[in-house]
């Protein structure tokens, strides 16, 4: 892997009135943001200690620019596939901002040496940049990493023993970035596409929720009573006195009609897919055998009857998702780090809307420049 420092513009906080809306504005206003002097000029190149402070927990990554040969070269493994759509929005966007105002998140594998270096960095020096939200309640902290010293260790860790990262969030943003570089003639020096912002973050300090769904399509004349039985030939199913989510992972919860049930797969099922060399994912078997065999759905990724609600929402605005129409709301164990890491060096990729990582990227808080002058 390769990493290096950038040029990046800080928000200015104390200049803007009301921060909470800038930061959901700036990904559509950035360039009228910038002109009114929202932003720091350009600093020096540097890498970047980023640490998120949540509910009492600090989260610690670095912020660098990460080679976007890695990425084609599928060192920057990735989970999902890209629409061409919106990696051309995403470059047509590029383009107008002449930034990146979000960095990719990126996790890899936890590195104690890294670790410690980033601690004792923030244990040294003073933050460049603080930043406290309200709604959510986070703590956002930046130290800007400028010893040249100090950035080559960086390179030495990721070049020798951090040798892949996987895209946790972003995945469009980084194919419309190659797509541009790919785009560029010849010398990687002199094209402004050859690196991207990105946030890396050890598994150890980020968390995968799960990504829950509320599904439409009970309204085909089947009954409860019908659906369930459909369901009893993959699962083992008992009412719940009260809703909960999974206790483990081929477990799930679902609510029907106002009622909780547990639902696990049967061994036959699991032992199926895995003789025939299919996933044993409990999202990939949903959509296979609930989603399509049972109720017949075939463009998963795009039908409208399928609402994707982020696991820390919690079973309430899941069950509100199924309000005032046939649904049933299916809740989801999280995915572990052991199974999302064993997926991708396979070559495998998730199903739209597997995980939801923390903590959030937010948009404006740090910005790559990116001019091609």
């Amino acid at each position: 892997m390769v990493v290096r420092p950038f040029s990046a513009a800080l928000s200015r906080p104390k200049q803007i009135a009301d921060y909470a809306a800038f930061l959901n504005q700036v990904k559509e206003k950035f360039t009228a943001f910038r002109e009114q002097g929202y932003f720091s000029a350009a600093r020096p190149p540097a890498m970047y200690v980023y640490q998120v402070i949540e509910g009492g927990q600090a989260r610690t990554g670095l912020i660098a620019a990460v080679s976007i040969q890695d990425y084609l070269e599928e060192r920057v493994k990735r989970h999902e596939h890209t629409l061409v759509a919106k990696e051309v929005k995403q470059a047509e966007l590029l383009l107008q901002r002449q930034a990146v105002v979000k960095p990719v998140l990126l996790a890899h594998r936890h590195h104690q040496a890294l670790a410690d270096l980033l601690t004792s960095y923030t244990n040294q020096h003073a933050p460049v940049q603080e930043l406290h939200l309200q709604s959510p309640d986070e703590t956002h902290r930046l130290w800007a990493i400028t010893d040249q010293e100090e950035i080559e260790l960086i390179q030495y860790y990721f070049g020798r023993y951090i040798l892949n990262t996987y895209i946790a969030d972003g995945h469009h943003r980084f194919s419309a970035i190659a797509r541009l570089y790919q785009q560029r003639e010849a010398n990687q020096e002199d094209n402004p596409y050859g690196y991207l912002m990105c946030a890396l973050f050890p598994e150890t300090a980020l968390q995968i929720h799960n990504f829950n769904r509320a599904v439409r399509g009970l309204d085909d004349g089947r009954s409860a009573l019908s659906f369930m039985a459909s369901l009893s030939r993959f699962f083992n199913i008992k009412p719940l006195a009260e809703a909960r989510e999974p206790l483990q992972s081929h477990e799930m919860t679902m609510l029907l009609k106002g009622e909780w049930f547990s639902l696990q797969w049967r061994k036959e099922t699991l032992q199926q897919n895995s003789a025939a060399g299919l996933p044993t994912l409990d999202v990939s078997m949903l959509n296979y055998y609930i989603l399509q065999e049972i109720l017949g759905f075939t463009d998963i990724r795009n039908d409208k009857r399928i609402k994707y609600i982020e696991g820390p929402r919690g079973l309430a605005a899941l069950a509100e998702a199924c309000e005032d129409r046939p649904a049933a709301a299916f809740c989801l164990h999280p995915l572990g780090w052991d199974s999302f890491f064993r997926v991708i060096d396979h070559g495998l990729v998730l199903p739209p809307k597997s995980t939801w990582f923390e903590p959030r990227m937010r948009n404006g808080i740090v910005v790559q420049v990116v001019s091609e002058e």
